[in-house]
């Protein structure tokens, strides 16, 4: 007698159009640099962490969440005042932890993107708050009322730029 486990879940993996990851990251990335020059406490915002947020729960493939956070990730640090690799870990992170997140939740409904958004904002602080203070020796602030702010208005973000993203999915 043979034992099988039966799962009757269907996880629905989305495609996209071709470009439309690179176009995104590639529109987060410059938003990113520019918002902040020209509207108050635009740096509140974490853009290339809502693209591979977005990208990495629709995909629901591991690697490809790995690969596409520390991409966007290394990309951020040329452009940012922090070391190279710093964001590039922190995304690797939240893409991981994103797909694994998109196995398990509808990844389609607005609390749960707001939720899985507001946390992995958190974690991508808290990974580079860590780097910072162990690898770098620059303590800086852990936790704090801006932090919460950034959280909540990127979390608040993904629910106005998430049902943009779906209009790049493949019918």
């Amino acid at each position: 007698m043979a034992l099988v486990a039966k799962d009757d879940t269907f996880i629905e993996v989305h495609k996209y159009r071709a470009g439309s990851v690179i176009g995104a990251a590639v529109m987060a990335l410059f938003l990113q640099g520019f918002l902040p020059k020209y509207i108050p406490h635009a740096e509140l915002l974490e853009l290339p962490l809502l693209v591979t947020i977005y990208f990495s729960m629709g995909r629901r493939n591991a690697a490809s969440g790995l690969l596409l956070g520390g991409a966007i990730g290394l990309v951020q640090d040329a452009v940012s005042h922090l070391p190279l690799g710093v964001y590039g870990i922190a995304l690797t992170a939240v893409g991981y932890l994103a797909t694994w997140i998109g196995y398990r939740i509808d990844s389609d409904l607005a609390l749960s993107r707001f939720g899985v958004t507001f946390l992995l904002y958190d974690l991508e602080r808290v990974v580079i708050a860590l780097i910072r203070r162990f690898l770098l020796e620059r303590p800086g602030p852990f936790l704090g009322r801006y932090w919460l702010m950034g959280s909540l208005a990127t979390a608040l973000l993904a629910l106005v730029i998430f049902p943009q993203l779906d209009r790049l999915r493949k019918s």
